[in-house]
Parts: structure tokens; C-alpha cells; sequence
């Protein structure tokens, strides 16, 4: 039954999805590798997934809810750590947004009069 509602939800929502998780996985990546962010929240990616694979839990997994979804909340919480930590330029490089320029040249180029000068010394 499961299956049958399943199946058409994943259908319909994995062209959305599926570029944006693409392009949050290859962030995490390149943030990761980032010399510019801090080696504190560079490490906490790598741990978090130490941590889902190692049999040691803080919570055990004979907990019926919270046992099994604890490595997910620990990769979850280190994820958003590592993207809303990074200085907000170096994320909007990797996720290859453009700044808009403060420039009057590129605002407006039909007010700008272009010209050349030059320094005539007295002395």
C-alpha cells in the first residue's frame, strides 16, 4: 500500500530534489576542502559521519525512535553547522552566486561620460 503512494510522491518530486541535493552535497564538498573556512567546522562533517558509522551511540539503538535516528540528527546538526558557519562569501563562491555590483558603471552605463584627464605641474 505503502508503495503505491510511494512511488508517484517520488516521481513527481525528484526533478526538484535531486539538482538541489546534487548541489548541497557538492557545497558540503568544496566546503569542506576550503582552506578559507576554519578547521573546526571543516572537521565536524568527517566526525558527524565517524560517529553514524561507529557502533558506539550516545543514544542506543534498542531506543525505539530516538535510537535510530540519532546519527541522522548528529549528520544533520553538523551539516547546518559547516553551511551557516562558513563565512557567507566563501559559501556564495562555491554555490556560484554573483555579488551585484556597487559600481555606477554597471548600475546605470548611459550616465556615466567616459574622459581623460591629465596633470599639468606649475612648478
Amino acid at each position: 500500500m505503502l508503495y503505491r503512494l510511494a512511488f508517484p510522491l517520488l516521481y513527481f518530486l525528484a526533478p526538484r530534489l535531486v539538482p538541489r541535493l546534487i548541489k548541497f552535497a557538492r557545497l558540503v564538498w568544496r566546503l569542506t576542502f576550503d582552506k578559507r573556512v576554519s578547521i573546526f567546522l571543516r572537521a565536524l562533517v568527517p566526525l558527524a559521519i565517524l560517529y553514524a558509522v561507529s557502533p558506539l551511540d550516545l543514544i542506543p539503538d534498542r531506543v525505539p525512535i530516538l535510537g535510530r535516528f540519532d546519527d541522522l540528527f548528529i549528520l544533520g546538526l553538523a551539516l547546518l553547522v559547516l553551511t551557516k558557519g562558513a563565512p557567507p562569501w566563501i559559501v556564495d563562491e562555491h554555490m556560484d552566486r554573483v555579488k551585484e555590483s556597487e559600481r555606477p558603471e554597471d548600475k546605470d552605463p548611459e550616465k556615466v561620460v567616459d574622459g581623460s584627464s591629465r596633470l599639468i605641474d606649475d612648478e
